[in-house]
C-alpha cells in the first residue's frame, strides 16, 4: 500500500520505520520552536516535571514575537525569563524582539529542510509545510516534553488530496484560494487530517505564496499540511540553508486519501474572496462584500507579510494616497522582509500613500499592540483569524482577505476588489 507524504514523513522518524493513518507512533522532533508560551506556561511545567536540561539545545529556537517589544509589564516579564532560558540551557537559535514572526524567520533561519518534523508552540506551525516538512502546532505540555526528550507521540493523520490546476489572475492572490478551499470544508472540515496539495498551481506557486495556504490550513482543523518541493523551494534551500542535508519526500502512485478535491482555475477562474466576521471559513466573493465601509487596513502577519504581499500592495498604492480616516498599518513578517522592502522603495511608497509601517511583529494580529481595534470599529486585514475580538474590542469586526484586496479598500475606504483599481 502506498503512503501519503505525512504518513512517510513520520515513518522516516519512528525506530521501526512504519506510520500508518490512524496509528498512534512516537518519533523523533527534528526542530522545537517555542515562542512567548515558553516564559508564560512551558517554564512553570519543566519545574513541575524537575526538568534539568534541554534535549538539544542546537535544535530548538526560541522567538520573542507576539508583543516586539514587549508591550506591558507582563510581556516584558516573559520576555526575560525566555532570555534567561536561553542563556541557562545554551540555546543557539535565538531571536529577539529585534528578529521578526516566528513563522518567517525560521525558514530563514535555514532551520527548515523537506523531510522534517517541526513542531511549534503556536497553531500556524503548519506553515512549515510549504517546505515538504511535517510541521504542526502543539500545546505547552507536549512542547515542555519535547524540550526534555526530543520526542512525541503523534496520531498518524488521513490524508485530504487537494488538487489546484490552472493559473490564478491578475491580483488574485494564493490567500483567495485558500480562504475559497478552507470556506468549502468549514472549520472542522479537515480535522486533525493532512492536507496535501497537488497540481500544477502550486507547482509554480513562489515559496511565499505556498506559506501562506500552508499557514491557514489549521483554520479547517489540519494537523499538517506538507506540499510536494517545487524548484521555488530548492532555491530557497540553496540560498537559506546551503550547508543542510536534505531529501525530498515523494508521494507513493498508490497512496490512499481520505478524500479529493480537485479546483481547474482554467475552467472555474477565482475571484478575490473576503472572509467577514467571525469565522476564516466564511470566504464570499468580493462582490457579496464590496462597499462595506472600513477603519482600517492590516498588511502583514505570518499569513501575508512577506516580500510578495508588500510588493502588490505598493504597485497598487504607488503615487496615491490612502482614503481619507483609514488607517493602513503595515507589519512586515520579518526584520529581513523589513530591510528587502526598504531597498527596493517599497517601504517609501506604502508610507507615502499614508500607511504606518512597523517592526515585524505578532502584535495588531492578536490584539497586543501596534493597531489594536476599538468599539465598533470594521478591519480588512491579510492574517489568518477574525475570531470575535481577535485583533482588539469584542464589538470590532474583522474581514480577512489578501493584500491585494487590503491595499485597494485602504485606497478607496470600503472594501474594494482589487482588479476595479
Amino acid at each position: 500500500m502506498g503512503k501519503t507524504l505525512a504518513e512517510k514523513i513520520l515513518a522516516s522518524h519512528t525506530n521501526d520505520g512504519k506510520a500508518d493513518a490512524g496509528e498512534i507512533v512516537e518519533a523523533r522532533v527534528d526542530l522545537l520552536m517555542v515562542h512567548e508560551v515558553l516564559g508564560s506556561r512551558i517554564i512553570p511545567i519543566l519545574d513541575e516535571m524537575g526538568f534539568k536540561k534541554v534535549w538539544n539545545p542546537n535544535r530548538v529556537l526560541v522567538v520573542n514575537d507576539h508583543w516586539a517589544p514587549a508591550s506591558d509589564i507582563n510581556s516584558a516579564e516573559i520576555h526575560r525569563r525566555n532570555r534567561n532560558f536561553v542563556r541557562e540551557h545554551g540555546i543557539t537559535n535565538f531571536c529577539d524582539v529585534d528578529c521578526g514572526i516566528s513563522h518567517q524567520v525560521l525558514p530563514e533561519m535555514g532551520l527548515v529542510v523537506p523531510g522534517a518534523i517541526i513542531v511549534g508552540s503556536d497553531s500556524h506551525s503548519t506553515t512549515y509545510g510549504a517546505f515538504n516538512a511535517f510541521s504542526t502546532g502543539l500545546a505547552a505540555t507536549d512542547s515542555a516534553l519535547i524540550l526534555s526528550t526530543g520526542e512525541s507521540w503523534f496520531r498518524v493523520p488521513e490524508t485530504l488530496k487537494i488538487v489546484v490546476n490552472g493559473e490564478l489572475s491578475n491580483r488574485v492572490m494564493s490567500k483567495d484560494l485558500i480562504l475559497k478551499i478552507i470556506s468549502e470544508l468549514g472549520p472542522d472540515g479537515a480535522n486533525y487530517q493532512s492536507m496535501e496539495f497537488h497540481g500544477s498551481t502550486i507547482d509554480t506557486m513562489s515559496v511565499g505564496e505556498r506559506m501562506t495556504m500552508c499557514n491557514m490550513t489549521v483554520e479547517a482543523g489540519a494537523k499538517c499540511s506538507p506540499m510536494p518541493i517545487n524548484q521555488d523551494v530548492r532555491f530557497w534551500m540553496e540560498d537559506y540553508a546551503p550547508k543542510k542535508k536534505w531529501k525530498e519526500v515523494t508521494i507513493d502512485t498508490e497512496a490512499e486519501f481520505i478524500d479529493e478535491r480537485h479546483y481547474d482555475l482554467t475552467e472555474d477562474p477565482l475571484e478575490p474572496i473576503v472572509a467577514p466576521p467571525d469565522l476564516p471559513t466564511n470566504g464570499k466573493p468580493v462582490a457579496e462584500v464590496a462597499g462595506v465601509p472600513i477603519d482600517q487596513a492590516f498588511l502583514g502577519s505570518c499569513t501575508n507579510g512577506r516580500i510578495g504581499d508588500l510588493i502588490i500592495a505598493a504597485e497598487i498604492l504607488k503615487g496615491r494616497k490612502i482614503h481619507e480616516g483609514i488607517r493602513l498599518i503595515i507589519t512586515p513578517a520579518s526584520k529581513a522582509t523589513y530591510m528587502e522592502a526598504s531597498e527596493r522603495g517599497i517601504i517609501k511608497i506604502l508610507m507615502g500613500a499614508g500607511g504606518i509601517v512597523t517592526n515585524s511583529t505578532c502584535g495588531a494580529c492578536v490584539g497586543g499592540h501596534l493597531g489594536v481595534l476599538g468599539a465598533g470599529e470594521v478591519c480588512i486585514s491579510s492574517t489568518n483569524r477574525n475570531f470575535r475580538g481577535r485583533m482588539g474590542h469584542p464589538d470590532s469586526r474583522v474581514y480577512l482577505a489578501s493584500p491585494a484586496t487590503v491595499a485597494a479598500s485602504a485606497l478607496k475606504g470600503v472594501i474594494t476588489d482589487p482588479r476595479s483599481v
